[in-house]
């Protein structure tokens, strides 16, 4: 384990989005190998293979070493190894660490319950997916786990992003990329994005912009759904359409729910 440095360090900005990307964002590089992705549990339990001995691929990308948060729920420790079971809210997976005197070290020291970083290799055995130690280590700081869920979704919505091409033209912040396909976002909904004005068709950012200016966002509540519906329905053409829009929105991580499903915050 003492060639991972003792796991990852997101306070450095090691790890996926430092390197993997290059200045304009673009496609990652393709050693996955030596690329280590931050990941979710339910992100590695529904990795695409494209034949049995395949490399596992999420968002249509070869899977390398990952990382990910989670909480020790249990410990099986044997004579050659050492697994633990742990769980992130999405989902539950074995990691396992081969005993050397090191390691027994270090995976001595976690107990059930704690939260702890891993690094590691995913494998799949008799349909069943676990993870290869490289590294476990506890959280000292619980700003990592923040940390690690905010960098988790910049690298999936910047891999669904370019999949779903390109805005058409550049805005003056380097451009951006299409989520939302007709409707789409431009950098202006981003701080530092370039200007105020709001395209006619790009309802994302219009959303975005009447929860930034809207009266009940000081009280930290949400603005409430029936709000958005009455200010887009029209130009959408249908609630349903208002609906969708803001689902996809909370699932690229553009917004979140507040206090229930029906009130709504931006991210920025």
């Amino acid at each position: 384990m003492s060639n991972y440095n003792r796991g990852y360090n997101s306070s450095q900005g090691q790890g996926f989005v430092q390197d993997s990307f290059g200045s304009d964002g673009g496609a990652p590089k393709k050693n996955a190998n030596h690329t280590l992705r931050p990941v979710t549990i339910k992100q590695l339990q529904t990795v695409a293979q494209t034949h049995s001995d395949g490399d596992f691929k999420i968002d249509g990308h070869d899977l390398g070493q990952i990382t990910f948060i989670g909480v020790v729920r249990t410990i099986n420790r044997q004579s050659t190894q050492h697994i633990f079971q742990v769980e992130d809210g999405t989902g539950t997976i074995d990691a396992r660490t081969f005993s050397s005197v090191e390691d027994d070290a270090e995976s001595n020291s976690i107990t059930e319950g704690t939260y702890v970083r891993i690094v590691g290799i995913l494998r799949s055995y008799n349909e069943r997916f676990s993870v290869n130690l490289h590294s476990i280590r506890s959280i000292q700081d619980f700003n990592e786990l923040t940390y690690h869920l905010l960098e988790t979704t910049f690298v999936h919505v910047s891999f669904t992003k370019s999949k779903a091409g390109s805005i058409g033209g550049s805005a003056s912040s380097g451009g951006a990329h299409n989520t939302f396909g007709a409707h789409s976002m431009s950098s202006a909904a981003v701080p530092g994005g370039a200007g105020g004005a709001i395209g006619g068709g790009d309802i994302p950012q219009q959303i975005v912009e009447m929860i930034n200016n809207h009266p009940l966002k000081a009280a930290g509540s949400g603005i409430p759904r029936r709000d958005i519906q009455s200010r887009f329905t029209s130009a959408v053409g249908s609630v349903q359409g208002v609906n969708d829009i803001l689902e996809t929105m909370v699932a690229d991580g553009f917004l979140y729910t507040t206090e229930d499903d029906d009130h709504f915050h931006t991210v920025y």
